[in-house]
C-alpha cells in the first residue's frame, strides 16, 4: 500500500505541485465529481493502481485506510 495518499477535491492543475511529496510511493486520488467514483491521478507500479483508473468508493476507502498518511487537499 502507498505511504502517502493525497485526496483532492479540486482539479489537479489548480493545485501547486509543491504540495505533493516527491516520494515514489505517493498516490493522488481525485474525488472532485461527487457523482462518480474516485479516479487515480498519479500512482506508481508498486501500489497496484494505474493512472486514470476509476475506483469505487469502497476501494478508495481501502486505499486510504491502508496508507500510512492521508493528505486532503
Amino acid at each position: 500500500m502507498p505511504a502517502i495518499v493525497y485526496v483532492v477535491r479540486s482539479p489537479l492543475h489548480t493545485l501547486s505541485h509543491a504540495l505533493f511529496s516527491v516520494d515514489d510511493s505517493a498516490v493522488v486520488l481525485s474525488l472532485e465529481d461527487p457523482l462518480l467514483p474516485g479516479k487515480v491521478l498519479r500512482a506508481t507500479n508498486s501500489t497496484g493502481l494505474t493512472e486514470g483508473e476509476r475506483l469505487s468508493y469502497e476501494r478508495v476507502l481501502a486505499v486510504v485506510l491502508g496508507s500510512n498518511k492521508v493528505m486532503t487537499l
